[in-house]
């Protein structure tokens, strides 16, 4: 097969410029509908392979399912500090128990692949059950006397919502936890909730795993390397890896000289984070190392996080060169 197969990672922007793309405005539903349709053929007309719903509905990809779910109160939200860069947001606070989700993410799943062409494949991809515990703030230990409790019970909340989106047709479910490098010390456990939540799904589907050093306002906040959570990745039933890999400080290939990973590595050329558009040539470089450890048809090439922070021209520009590069190499 000639040329490497390309994904997004998952977030793609509003079309619209935002004032700020941490908190973005609540849409109505019928915005929300509008929106996946654009953003589904917008990312297939660039010639990706794989794409999603854009995800640009959400506020942020915790919040989307703090404001639609039982349990959980927006009013007098503290700000807490995550990382040592600086970051900080604030969070909603757990007052009761997390029932009755309406996060419509199978809805919103069935229309992207409703709108894009039969050959492009649509993934889901859900916030992981880590990322969701760690931004809200646990006023109930006597439901949730800890940190895992609280981890599982976020977990249990998204299974019947996957459950459907599969039943709708979804062959492909990915799961985002960049969390796990703001806290590695939880990493472990973290995992193998996320891994009791993918072994409980009806049916065996293709499972991916984006791990990052986050991604707000397009700045990395934590720097755990890839190699201090191995055994974290060990714990996780998954098929395929999306990991930042061009702007690393380390070699974040390491990580496969202690673990014999089965799957495909979807490794991040594309660097979201600038303006600076890549050639060819600069992604051929940054992929030739992942080869003596991948063949070709293991690699996926991908950005190293999401775009929903970055400009919808320079998005533009850089999937599409990711796009020609996955063509040409």
């Amino acid at each position: 097969m000639a040329g490497f197969r390309n994904t997004v990672v998952g977030s793609y922007p509003r079309p619209e410029k935002l004032e700020d793309t941490m908190k973005r405005p609540v849409m109505t539903q019928e915005e929300v509908d509008d929106y996946i349709k654009w953003a589904a053929k917008d990312q297939a007309e660039l010639g990706l392979d794989t794409i999603t719903d854009g995800e640009g509905y959400r506020e942020n990809m915790y919040y989307f399912y703090q404001k639609r779910i039982d349990g959980i109160t927006f009013k007098d939200m503290p700000k807490v500090s995550f990382g040592t860069a600086g970051f900080g947001i604030e969070c909603p606070r757990v007052i009761g128990e997390l029932k009755n989700p309406r996060f419509d993410i199978a809805r919103n799943w069935k229309i992207a692949r409703d709108a894009a062409p039969a050959g492009v494949d649509v993934k889901l991809t859900v916030t992981g059950p880590h990322v969701l515990y760690r931004f809200s703030v646990n006023e109930r230990e006597d439901l949730y006397p800890d940190a895992q409790a609280l981890c599982r019970a976020w977990a249990n909340v998204l299974r019947d919502e996957i459950a459907e989106a599969i039943a709708l047709g979804c062959e492909h479910v990915q799961f985002d936890e960049p969390m796990w490098t703001e806290s590695p010390e939880e990493s472990v456990w973290a995992a193998e909730i996320l891994a009791e939540l993918i072994e409980s799904l009806p049916k065996k589907v293709r499972i991916g795993l984006h791990v990052c050093g986050g991604n707000p306002r397009r700045k990395r906040v934590y720097f755990t390397k890839y190699t201090d959570i191995v055994d974290a990745f060990k714990a996780v039933p998954v098929d395929e890896l999306l990991l930042e890999h061009c702007t690393l400080s380390y070699n974040m290939l390491e990580l496969f000289d202690q673990w014999d990973f089965k799957g495909d590595l979807a490794i991040g050329v594309i660097d979201q984070r600038s303006d600076d558009l890549e050639t060819v040539e600069e992604i051929r470089q940054r992929l030739k190392p992942a080869l003596d450890y991948f063949p070709a048809d293991r690699l996926i090439l991908t950005s190293e996080c999401g775009f929903g922070h970055v400009p919808i021209d320079v998005t533009h520009a850089k999937l599409k060169r990711l796009v020609e590069a996955s063509k040409v190499l």
